[in-house]
């Protein structure tokens, strides 16, 4: 049961309070929409991550800047907090409240908003904090698909589901919290590769969004940047949000957040660092994973 002080704190981010307040936002299909996507948040449980790789302040600080752009929602890719317990996310919605100003904030849960981050858990708190894990919302023409992976697998329930919000006409987003492990994109080789994505499901769900023409599937969960096409979809890996930046087997580790525009003509991304840089994601071009990286010459990179 949760406190009715931690419920009351939670109440005005909840998924569906905040989808109605999208939803009397503009909506014309054939309009261009514009909108954050910002990884992995908590700081560490750790302090010697938080000391070695990490500094205070940088979730509410990329928040902050993003108040001030014209854009219409911001998703967070999940791990708002080190372990789903009450004392973290009273922490968190202290400080989510200081630097929120009313723009639609949606979230996608990650495997530390869990009751634990590792093993076995359950997500009765993420539950009764922001609501249904899996949803999906229509804005401008484009569907929008939020996908659980925080338990490192999608059931088939939920690759039903997945095909079923995927059956739209028009542009389509996934987001979801770990990459389908599969892949090979991030993270070093055997057991220490499966710590970087989910398994259970990972083959049929790149077969289900590359079978719907997804144009991007957004991911945190592995404190880093790239991006990877496969099977006619593009993958954007971008986890950070504020999380500590440890040694992950990824050269592009950085406090990072994107902004979206997208139209039925029109799908630009650009990089916002902490530092106050701003790159655009080339078009048509892929971004190799670090592993691969390392054999070639290497053209991109923020270190």
């Amino acid at each position: 049961m949760l406190p009715e002080r931690l419920v009351l704190m939670a109440s005005r981010f909840r998924t569906e309070r905040q989808l109605r307040r999208l939803s009397r936002l503009p909506s014309a299909s054939g309009d261009t929409v514009s909108f954050a996507v910002l990884g992995d948040a908590e700081p560490s449980r750790f302090w010697i991550y938080r000391k070695l790789f990490n500094r205070e302040g940088v979730f509410q600080e990329q928040m902050h800047q993003l108040q001030a752009m014209a854009l219409t929602f911001t998703v967070q890719l999940g791990d708002m907090v080190g372990k789903g317990n009450v004392s973290h996310y009273e922490t968190f919605f202290r400080g989510l409240r200081r630097v929120w100003t009313g723009r639609p904030y949606l979230t996608v849960i990650g495997n530390h908003d869990r009751s634990r981050p590792n093993g076995k858990s359950h997500s009765i708190a993420y539950r009764g904090l922001f609501g249904k894990p899996n949803y999906f919302f229509d804005h401008a023409g484009v569907r929008f698909v939020v996908l659980d992976s925080s338990a490192k697998r999608v059931t088939k329930m939920q690759l039903k589901w997945l095909k079923m919000a995927l059956d739209a006409p028009g542009r389509k987003i996934v987001f979801t919290h770990m990459p389908p492990v599969q892949l090979s994109l991030w993270g070093g080789a055997g057991r220490v590769h499966e710590l970087g994505g989910f398994t259970g499901g990972a083959r049929e769900f790149v077969d289900i969004v590359s079978a719907a023409r997804v144009s991007r599937v957004y991911m945190g969960h592995i404190h880093a940047f790239g991006v990877q096409d496969h099977g006619g979809v593009r993958y954007v890996l971008t986890g950070g949000g504020g999380s500590a930046l440890f040694p992950s087997g990824n050269d592009d580790r950085f406090h990072h957040y994107l902004t979206v525009e997208i139209g039925p003509s029109v799908l630009r991304e650009r990089v916002h660092s902490l530092d106050g840089k701003v790159v655009a994601i080339p078009q048509g071009l892929v971004i190799l994973p670090t592993h691969e990286v390392r054999k070639k010459r290497r053209w991109w990179s923020f270190a």
